[in-house]
Parts: structure tokens; sequence; C-alpha cells
């Protein structure tokens, strides 16, 4: 520690002139008050440079910067242990916490003052905890976490009113709107609720993967699910039976049509809301992360005349925003351009978007029948799930229509197999196919915390018969750091297997021949699989091995 004064400390760094010091010590004379806190109210100082030099006075880590921002859930269960009131901490503007290894550490926008100091030693923790510093905003947001939580128990624990009403009161409102929030922040596409015994849990899916970011205790949860369900039109009464609702909402900045889905289970419900933004800025074809072969394959397939593209994967693996894109890139102006969705998850200008809607008996097919009376040039189809809309779809590809849609399977020519299996007749599916993609999304590597690493011999073995790998390889791992919130990673890119369907394929497919001779026909062709598009960017250090492997096994 520092023993030297703030107002020297200040001065040596460069941070403040001398004369600053000498008007802030004149009014601290007058007036009272830390001589920081002073230089910081007259603009003397910055906030930044006053708390790394306090920092340095003080040997305290700065929060955001040399430490994590604790999380709401361990400064509320420090607060419980600590046995002082939770009002004293919002009076005080004292934050506590537990770190991630158990050790208990506080901040205060006062972290000298002797009342503090003498309450955090007393508590009920059994030892005092680490100071660290915090910006006054980080404080006002804890705080502000801590209030709406005790306006909330307040709530829960005073009043029998019905759902409806306590769906409706403030507190109640604004915890949802912190969840929806904090989802928006973190740049989550669903956010689960899910129920437990005692408690529940708020998780994000966040680059694909699952992180746990709120406990909330039951006592709350029906009071949530009834407000989540009141402003998306579902039954609050319902519990018995799943729901599905919707809703708009503007957070953050931007417009949102979130779809909610109820399902019951043996604590109570689950609820998940997906988040969709009204307007992408991302849906050219060069922000996919395709490899430049496949961007001239993908942008050649958009301006087909006629035929069906087909991209394949499972849930979530990016293949509605790989349709916008090819939309965007099909869309010349002089082509009329119609889709067909459920739902419409992003609305494009120029493009007639048509909202599916199974429960008033307004499918795919009946929608399609609908689409062709309009004289389109190109349909999109959000998904072809039956035998119905998948005649529909290949009678409008060999009728002079582009039909850009998805299927659900695990590789690119196993769409084949699954239009026959659907019911259509072999010579059916291959005469209008011109083109089908695979593809899986990627974590792409934290930039400010990746570590050089190695790869197994087995693994540069398989690189080197990469189509289109340069001879070069870069690898790097995981670590984890505070940008990235622990995880080593920020962010997602698209690895994708695609296939240009020649006479060669088709005739493979009429005949019906099994599935291992059409990827024997792939293979000689010396097309990249999903595994070999996913290691080539791992070996520029885009994505770790682990990443690719935990992606794409074989």
């Amino acid at each position: 520690m520092d023993t030297r004064r703030i107002g020297e400390l200040l001065v040596d760094a460069g941070a403040v002139q001398a004369h600053d010091v000498e008007r802030a010590l004149a009014l601290q004379a007058a007036t009272g008050g830390r001589l920081g806190s002073i230089l910081f109210r007259t603009g003397a100082v910055g906030e930044d440079a006053l708390l790394r030099t306090l920092g340095a006075q003080l040997d305290a880590p700065l929060l955001g910067v040399d430490a994590p921002l604790p999380a709401d859930a361990s400064m509320l269960a420090a607060i419980a242990e600590s046995g002082i009131p939770p009002d004293w901490f919002i009076d005080q503007r004292v934050l506590l916490w537990r770190a991630t290894d158990g050790t208990p550490g506080w901040a205060a926008q006062d972290p000298l003052n002797p009342l503090v100091l003498q309450a955090l030693a007393g508590s009920a923790l059994g030892t005092m905890p680490v100071l660290h510093l915090a910006r006054r905003h980080d404080i006002d947001r804890g705080l502000d976490h801590l209030g709406r939580e005790q306006a909330v128990d307040a709530l829960a624990a005073g009043s029998d009113k019905a759902l409806r009403e306590l769906a409706e009161e403030a507190p109640i409102i604004e915890l949802v709107n912190n969840i929806l929030a904090q989802a928006v922040e973190a740049g989550a596409s669903d956010v689960h609720i899910e129920a437990g015994p005692a408690h529940f849990v708020v998780r994000l899916r966040i680059d694909g993967v699952l992180q746990t970011r709120m406990t909330q205790p039951m006592e709350r949860f029906a009071a949530v699910a009834s407000r989540i369900k009141l402003i998306s039109g579902a039954d609050i009464a319902e519990r018995r039976l799943p729901q599905d609702g919707r809703l708009s909402t503007r957070v953050g900045g931007q417009e949102f049509d979130v779809r909610v889905s109820t399902a019951p289970d043996v604590h109570g419900e689950s609820i998940v809301l997906r988040l969709l933004p009204k307007q992408r800025a991302d849906l050219a074809l060069e922000h996919l992360g395709m490899e430049p072969d496949h961007l001239v394959l993908v942008r050649a397939w958009a301006q087909e005349a006629h035929g069906i593209v087909l991209v394949t994967g499972p849930t979530g693996s990016g293949k509605s925003t790989t349709l916008y894109s090819m939309l965007a890139a099909a869309d010349d102006g002089h082509r009329k351009m119609i889709t067909v969705e459920d739902p419409v998850e992003f609305q494009l200008p120029g493009i007639t978007q048509i909202q599916a809607r199974a429960d008033i008996g307004y499918s795919f097919a009946r929608a399609l029948r609908a689409i062709l009376r309009q004289d389109p040039d190109v349909i999109m189809i959000g998904e072809i799930r039956d035998l119905e809309t998948a005649e529909i779809a290949i009678q409008a590809a060999l009728t002079g229509h582009l039909v850009l849609s998805t299927l659900h399977t695990n590789d690119a020519v196993s769409a084949f197999t699954r239009l026959i299996n659907m019911g259509i007749e072999p010579f059916l599916a291959a005469a209008p196919v011109r083109g089908l993609q695979a593809q899986r999304l990627l974590r792409l590597l934290c930039p400010a915390c990746r570590e050089p690493a190695g790869a197994p011999p087995s693994i540069l073995a398989e690189l080197h018969a990469v189509p289109g790998w340069d001879g070069r390889a870069e690898w790097y791992h995981a670590r984890g750091c505070a940008a990235c919130h622990g995880s080593g990673y920020r962010g997602r890119t698209g690895i994708y297997e695609l296939i240009p369907v020649d006479e060669e394929l088709q005739a493979l497919v009429a005949r019906n021949a099994p599935q291992d001779q059409l990827r024997a026909q792939v293979t000689a062709r010396g097309l990249r699989t999903l595994r070999q598009d996913g290691l080539l960017k791992a070996s520029r250090g885009l994505s770790s091995l682990e990443e690719v492997l935990r992606v794409v096994s074989h």
C-alpha cells in the first residue's frame, strides 16, 4: 500500500494539475468530504484515472478490469449470509459478494468509510471481505438490482392478490423487463426460465450454449410466469397444457419479436422465450463465414431461374439466416419474391412475407397454393415438413420458380433420403434440386484471451487432405476472461458443406441408390465436409479444435 496522499499520487501520475489539488483542498476544508471525490465532482479528474490511482494506493483491484463484475445471484446470497439488512447496503452504497472460489469481496462508493469497515468486519461472514474498487455505474447497477429484489420480496410476502393483479405490479414488471434486458445485452438468442423445487433458474443461450444468469425463489415464479403469459397473449390460468404466445417489445433501443413457449413440468412450468430482432444488418452473404469457393457457389444458386436449393441442419444451426441472406442476394429488383414462414423471423424490405398459422388451418401447403397465384419468381419456404408441402415445392420448381427451403437432416446428401422418406418419388426428388447445403454454427475464440495450442498428428494428417487448405496452421484454444464472461468464446460463424447437384448424382438418386453411394460420389468430387470446413477455420485460429470436435465429431 502506498502511504502517500491521493493528491500527490494523482499529480505524480499526471492525472491532475497541482493547482487543481490546491483548489480541491480548499474546498475540502470548507465543506468536508474525500479529496478524490471532490476532484471527480469538479471535473478535475476522470473516474477511471481516479480509481486506478486509488487502486494503486490501496492495493485493490478494479471490478470489470482487474476482476470480473460479481453476478447478481452471488451478491444476493452474500448479503443474506452477512446478517446485515439489505437496506443498509443500499443506504451506504456498498456491494458484497462471494467470488467463484468462495472468497468474499466488497466495494463501496466510499471505501474508506470507518462505519462501513466496522460493519463488514463484524458481519456473519466470518472473515473480512477483500476490498475492490468499482465505477459508480457498476455500483448503481448492483444496488438497483438489490432494490428490485427487495420490492419483489415485499410484494410476494405481503400480498394475496390474484395472479393477474400481481403480474401488473411494478416490481414484477421490472423483474421480467430486467430478464429481457440481460438477454439482449448478452446477445442471447433464447431465455429459459426453469422451475425447481425451491428456486427457479433463468438461463440464456449465448452463442449456442446455455449459461445460468439468475436464480430466484419459487415464491416468485407464479407471478413471473403470469406476467410473461399476460404480455404474450397466453392464458394465465392454464398451467396444465403447453401454450404458445407472441409479443413485440423494445429493449436496449432494438425492436424484438419474442416467441413464447410454455410446457408443464413436475415443478411447475418451463418457459422459453426466443428473441427475434425485427431488423438485421448482417444479412449479407459475406457475413456468414463462408470460404470464397462456397460464396461463389451460393451466389450462383441465388441467381438460378428455377429449381430448389435446400439448406439442412438441426434447430439453431443458422438455416433461416442463410435463407434470408440468399434472398437478399437474389433480390435484383426485377423478381417477385415471396416467403411463407412460421414465424416471420426478420422483416426484409421489398419482399412479401407471409406468416403461416397452423392453429387456424393456414398451413405451409395452403399458403404455398396461394403464393403460386401471386406470380412469384422466387419462393422461400421456412421448412419442408410434410409430403404435401414437398410436392407443391417440387411442382413450383419444375414450373419455373426458384424455391429456397430448409430440411432437418444431419448432412447435405441426406436431404434426398428425407424427401423420399416423406413419400416423394425418387426421380421427382432428384430432378429439381440445384444445390444442397448443410451447416452448423461454430463459436469464435475470444481474441482477448485465446492462447496458442497444438494439434495431434491425426488431425494434422486429416488437415492435409482438406480441399482449399493453404498449408498454414495456427492453432489456439479457449482460456476465458472478463470480456467473454469466462467462456473463452465470443460470437459465432458458420461451417458449411455445399453440394452442387450434377447429372451423375441425380441419376443415382433417381435409381434410389443407397446413401453411402451418394456420399461416395460427392467425396470423389473433392467437396469439403462440415468437419473439414471446421478444421480449416480452426487452423486459422478462428475457433478451437475442441469446439470443432464438439460441433462435428465425424
